[in-house]
């Protein structure tokens, strides 16, 4: 019976709660502000096509999930990426609901510029620059097999960062899954680290060895299955956008505020560069880039 009184009592003050602060909440005057342009976009070495996602965001206390892809696309929209010299405009295809472009080489250490504009007179810009710092190169230890589970590996591997403050990386382990002929048309899905973060920088930690170790990876057969690791280098808008997009706890009401970082002039959203290297490894101990 005491515990019966104790969550009814603790069930009260929780509801109790949650009406003030409903009433605290509406006793401020908040405008909602007219949806902005938003742009996602990432640039990088070695790939045949740009592209460029284009929506508006949504007014204030509209409730969305972060699994919510449901914004409708900007179609009507001018969007053209500059090397500093020559322009290219990009083609809106209405299949993978973006724009896109093959006339476009991006190279290591030069800065691109990106402005967009609409007939309803709006218009947004940023830039970025490709990193010009080489990928550093992993030493993987052998894979270990787990004691409880034969058919389950794990492994580690380290990389150095080079001599000099101001580079970002992603670092992770996964399998590529392809759904259409172009690189592009894929996604990447993570594994499991119990050692190392995804997104790491040499802030504080100019020249130091980043250690990491995956989590038990199931396979099919003892000597067989593979997985891609992958090392990119990216520029400080790729770190930020993504580091502030993984504080991010979905629907969670007590979870604080997180701001979304956004290099986008005039609207929200994330221009951005990168240069990634993949290297397969084999559950069995052996890795090809």
């Amino acid at each position: 019976m005491k515990t019966i009184l104790y969550k009814t009592f603790a069930l009260f003050l929780f509801v109790s709660g949650l009406a003030a602060c409903d009433s605290m909440v509406s006793d401020v005057d908040v405008s909602a502000a007219d949806p902005k342009l938003v742009v996602n976009s990432y640039i990088s070495t070695g790939l045949d096509s740009v592209h460029v996602r284009l929506n508006y965001s949504r007014p204030l206390y509209t409730i969305s999930s972060y699994y919510d892809y449901s914004y409708s696309p900007v179609t009507d929209a001018v969007v053209k990426i500059s090397d500093g010299n020559e322009a290219v405009t990009l083609t809106y295809n209405a299949f993978d609901r973006q724009y896109f472009t093959t006339g476009l080489v991006i190279s290591a250490g030069t800065t691109y510029y990106l402005e967009v504009t609409t007939p309803r007179q709006e218009r947004v810009t940023s830039q970025c620059t490709v990193p010009l710092t080489d990928i550093p190169q992993p030493e993987i230890t052998s894979p270990e097999s787990n004691p409880d589970y034969p058919y389950e590996r794990s492994f580690g591997f380290q990389f150095k960062d080079p001599s000099g403050e101001g580079n970002f990386y992603r670092v992770a382990v996964g399998h590529y899954y392809q759904y259409g002929e172009l690189p592009e048309y894929s996604f990447f899905e993570t594994i499991y680290m119990q050692t190392g973060e995804e997104f790491v920088s040499d802030i504080n930690k100019d020249g130091e060895i980043f250690i990491y170790k995956t989590g038990w990876i199931p396979i099919s057969q003892p000597s067989g299955n593979s997985v891609s690791l992958l090392i990119s280098v990216t520029d400080e808008h790729y770190f930020n956008y993504h580091r502030s997009i993984n504080n991010f706890q979905d629907d969670n009401p007590f979870s604080e505020p997180t701001p979304v970082y956004s290099n986008i002039e005039g609207g929200l959203g994330v221009f951005a560069a990168y240069k990634s290297q993949i290297t397969e490894v084999a559950l069995n101990g052996d890795a090809n880039p």
